[in-house]
């Protein structure tokens, strides 16, 4: 008996050490770059020259210093654009330095010196465009590994625009030529977007302010008479003859630049803020009527002989793709008119000899404006 549970007490003696010993080689200390932990990449936003620190952090404080080399390595933006379904390249060349090629954590610390990642000029940048500088750990002078998925940071450079935009009611537009193409009869995939700002929500039944799309169809809006007056909605949502709305739970505030969108991909209806999914719901396959000439079609900024939005409009976009969290994300500001799938694009910044909005694209869908255009101006792209 004795020596049953001596027997016994060695094979869990040995299981413990063993699980210890598997335990230990799993979580041993590691470094990565700061702030990495949950996205491998950052964004920065340049008005001009300036600069954004660099550092390394260790799971544990070092004992002795500890060197990290690091360097610029654009290489790595092919492997990164394909995980995250992107497009960034690098800054122009000459646009940016690295002030460093390594870094040190220091005894008895856990976060390393800093490297800046300069941005020298912005000369050549494209307006809207947004670039990215992937900087990679080499090496690490120590025994401390490298948290693999947090290797390199991608630096994600915007530049502010600062542009103008329209005003809205008791302004508004319509989309007239979308009626007579027959392209647009049944659309599988759709995104529509826009940037708004709005100086007061409707206070008056059904409390709806109008953004962008074709009232009982797909419009995006906010208010209702079943909603608060600053949420944002996907009415209609009309596929087959069946209606899918969704509302999004974001409480808007007045004095504040926006974006909305909304997604149809051919199974969901999605309501994004600012790029960032707020809310959807489980469609049916279809298409979506962009023909429609209910209440009189599609607007920017109207619906249903009225419903205007006391506000600001910029950004406007009709895809007939359905557009990512990434992808709205990185065309906030700004979009290449020759992107695929892109079907109309109305930056409201400017009118032309007619008084109306033209389709950046060239596929002519102008947007014809109710009343002459007015601006506001020093409109700041991120805010």
């Amino acid at each position: 008996m004795k020596k049953t549970i001596y027997l016994a007490s060695v094979v869990i003696l040995l299981g413990c050490l063993a699980y210890a010993c598997k335990k230990s080689a799993q979580y041993h200390d590691v470094v990565y770059f700061t702030g990495t932990e949950q996205s491998a990449s950052e964004k920065f936003t340049v008005d001009g020259p300036s600069g954004l620190g660099l550092s390394v952090t260790s799971s544990t404080k070092v004992t002795k210093d500890v060197t990290i080399k690091i360097q610029v390595d654009t290489t790595l933006l092919t492997a990164f654009n394909k995980l995250s379904g992107t497009a960034y390249t690098a800054p122009p060349a000459g646009s940016y330095t690295l002030s460093a090629d390594n870094v040190v954590i220091s005894s008895g610390t856990s976060v390393s010196s800093s490297a800046e990642l300069s941005i020298t000029s912005t000369d050549n940048f494209v307006q809207g465009s947004i670039y990215c500088v992937p900087v990679t750990i080499t090496s690490v002078d120590g025994p401390l590994s490298v948290l693999e998925p947090s290797r390199t940071i991608f630096v994600l450079i915007n530049q502010t625009i600062i542009t103008q935009a329209t005003v809205l009611s008791p302004n508004y537009f319509t989309v007239p030529s979308f009626q007579t193409d027959p392209t647009l009869a049944s659309v599988p995939n759709l995104t529509l977007e826009a940037r708004v700002y709005v100086n007061a929500f409707q206070t008056v039944n059904p409390f709806i302010s109008s953004v962008i799309g074709i009232e009982e169809n797909f419009l995006v809006r906010f208010g209702d008479v079943a909603i608060q007056n600053n949420q944002v909605e996907l009415a209609g949502g009309l596929i087959n003859g069946n209606k899918y709305p969704v509302a999004g739970n974001t409480l808007f505030s007045t004095g504040e630049w926006y974006h909305v969108a909304a997604v149809y991909n051919g199974s969901t209806i999605s309501v994004y803020v600012n790029g960032a999914l707020d809310n959807y719901t489980v469609a049916e396959q279809g298409g979506i009527n962009l023909t429609d000439t209910y209440s009189g079609g599609f607007h920017v900024g109207y619906s249903a002989d009225g419903r205007l939005t006391n506000g600001y409009v910029s950004e406007a976009r009709v895809w007939t793709t359905a557009q990512t969290s990434a992808q709205l994300i990185n065309n906030l500001c700004y979009v290449d008119p020759t992107s695929k799938g892109l079907l109309a694009y109305w930056r409201f910044n400017e009118v032309d000899t007619a008084g109306n909005v033209t389709d950046l694209t060239g596929h002519g869908y102008t947007a014809v404006a109710f009343k002459k255009v007015a601006f506001v101006t020093g409109v700041k792209c991120p805010n």
